[in-house]
């Protein structure tokens, strides 16, 4: 054989191993890098960037990362070493910062009637839109100007003849020592009057609030208590009360029920006034639930 084939047959088998190893090569080492690098994602709750491309889809190592951490919790770091980490990334927001109510209120409306607590010790503004002040009363045409506290619905039992605490500390405007519940009949003819005129005169509300105490704040803030069914003997127009002074009880005067000499349907009725405006005057339920919590639930 001449020497040109010999050197031919010898080369070509070495050209196609050669070939042969370029073009399976990358799967082979691609096979072996994922292999070592697939552990080496990083395990911190921080979820660091994985560098995805822009637009990529995938999404697979913070899907097994989370995963991980499901069966798992993370070590906690410490507050003490690290005092600037307890500040999380989404803190909560407070009911004064809360997009949804932040322009309806300011502070100096909550400095002026920050020293108002709740007249029932332990009971919550109610979880229910109807109870609430600007919610509709279309048996007389009108707007409910205040806060019901009824069983079931603000945290307390409320039974006939709880005692009611005065709010703040003032002075005594007004109390019904000699109130007379009207009966049935005369508050039908009083509701005929609402539907005629498609309003609630202020002479027919204030039947309609039965027995109540009226108490003068400082800032022209003004507290009514409603619907109770005593007052207290020793207190008088003019007499000076603090926070938590007795004044009355819960009962049901102004109410059908109260009409019908009945104690059902007990339940303070608790109005803000300050100037002409009761609180939360415009508001919807929503922002009159946060900011009557702001002021009864501190």
């Amino acid at each position: 054989m001449p020497k040109r084939n010999r050197f031919f047959y010898f080369i070509v088998p070495i050209c196609l191993l050669f070939a042969c190893f370029l073009h399976f090569s990358p799967l082979i080492f691609s096979e072996e890098m994922t292999e070592e690098e697939e552990p080496a994602f990083s395990l911190s709750p921080d979820y660091p960037d994985y560098n995805v491309a822009e637009g990529s889809t995938k999404e697979e190592p913070k899907i097994a990362e989370r995963q991980i951490y499901g069966k798992e919790e993370p070590e906690q770091k410490s507050s003490e070493n690290h005092p600037a980490e307890e500040q999380t990334e989404n803190p909560p927001v407070s009911p004064l910062k809360d997009p949804e109510t932040q322009s309806t209120w300011d502070d100096a409306l909550l400095d002026k009637i920050s020293f108002l607590q709740c007249p029932l010790p332990g009971a919550g503004v109610t979880c229910r839109d109807s109870q609430l002040p600007g919610a509709p009363r279309a048996y007389r045409n009108g707007i409910h100007e205040g806060l019901d506290f009824y069983s079931g619905a603000c945290g307390i039992d409320i039974n006939f003849g709880d005692p009611v605490f005065a709010a703040g500390p003032g002075v005594v405007y007004r109390i019904d020592h000699d109130y007379q519940e009207l009966p049935t009949e005369e508050r039908e003819k009083q509701l005929k009057i609402c539907a005629a005129t498609n309003d609630t005169p202020e002479d027919i509300l204030d039947m309609l609030r039965g027995r109540q105490v009226w108490l003068v704040h400082s800032n022209e803030i003004i507290t009514r208590y409603a619907h109770l069914c005593e007052v207290s003997s020793e207190l008088q127009v003019g007499n000076q009360v603090e926070a938590g002074s007795f004044i009355g009880n819960i009962g049901n005067s102004g109410t059908s029920d109260g009409a019908a000499g009945t104690t059902s349907g007990a339940h303070l009725h608790f109005e803000i006034w300050i100037g002409d405006d009761f609180l939360a005057k415009g508001l919807s339920p929503h922002e009159t639930r946060k900011l009557w919590e702001q002021v009864l639930e501190k």
